[in-house]
């Protein structure tokens, strides 16, 4: 390393290394600006009034293993009240209700709150008020909890400020974020060059909320869980999740082009597709609200 390499890494005005909560909030801003000027300007497929609608059966809590329960389960008081912000179709609502008090669901989507209402009647819970609002919210209905939880809610936030402050406004306790290495609806992008013609912009993730965080002198823990790997998959499954993901027009010829893209790219030796990870790993990020930077 040379002398003048060392001197610019004593720079103290290196932003990248050590942001101040206005330039990480503000590139977080930027990261989610650009992906969706990206995907309004080149998808086929409009989005439905209901973007969840097709999908909501998925996030049930019994359609897929969720490393971060039994870590979540250890958090879990059993006089708590637990606030979940984005608790779809209840993957961790109706666990952890059958451990705390209360839940507090707060989902914007009809069918996740279908799916959430059925998961919780099925497991005889009563113990699940859910809301039908989109956070950050104002209504003052949504009671103050002593654990928030926001899993893979904050990809897609233009103002992440905003979302964290009411977080923290509404925890006695603890606020917990369960986010992924990258974010799940991020596009393959060797796929979406493919398709599309230019890369992919990503949404901000793990990374960049470790980044805010940091710059807002957080005292948060980090517990990283591997993902379980996917099985292959039936090609006209995985065509129907990657129109879901490119936002493709059923019968186009993009559709037609990913089609071909995955049978000559990533086709097993049975026929099948093996998709790669859409998340190598998820972290479950928690710590005291309170502190600089977000009043």
């Amino acid at each position: 390393m040379t002398k003048d390499t060392l001197m610019n890494l004593n720079n103290p005005q290196l932003p990248d290394l050590r942001p101040t909560p206005d330039h990480a909030f503000t590139a977080w801003t930027q990261l989610v600006l650009n992906n969706r000027e990206q995907i309004e300007r080149l998808r086929e497929r409009q989005p439905t009034a209901d973007f969840y609608q097709s999908r909501a059966g998925q996030f049930r809590p019994d359609r897929r293993p969720s490393p971060e329960l039994p870590y979540l389960l250890q958090i879990a008081q059993p006089q708590d009240h637990w606030l979940d912000i984005g608790a779809g179709g209840g993957r961790f609502a109706v666990p952890i209700a059958q451990h705390v008090t209360a839940v507090h669901a707060v989902e914007p989507s009809p069918a996740m709150r279908e799916t959430l209402a059925a998961a919780a009647a099925e497991a005889n819970l009563t113990n699940i008020h859910t809301y039908d609002l989109r956070w950050p919210t104002p209504d003052a209905n949504v009671p103050t909890a002593d654990v928030s939880l926001a899993s893979h809610m904050l990809y897609d936030q233009e103002d992440l400020h905003a979302f964290l402050q009411a977080m923290e406004a509404h925890t006695r306790r603890l606020c917990v974020v369960i986010v992924g290495n990258r974010a799940p609806s991020s596009a393959f992008e060797p796929l979406w060059t493919e398709l599309y013609g230019e890369p992919a912009r990503l949404l901000p993730a793990r990374h960049e909320l470790l980044a805010a965080l940091g710059a807002l002198d957080r005292r948060f823990d980090v517990k990283t869980f591997p993902m379980p790997p996917s099985e292959p998959i039936e090609l006209d499954d995985a065509l129907a999740r990657a129109r879901f993901l490119y936002w493709l027009e059923d019968g186009s010829d993009r559709q037609a082009l990913a089609r071909q893209w995955l049978s000559e790219h990533l086709s097993t030796e049975d026929g099948r597709i093996a998709m790669p990870a859409r998340v190598e790993y998820t972290s479950v990020i928690s710590w005291p609200p309170g502190g600089t930077g977000l009043a």
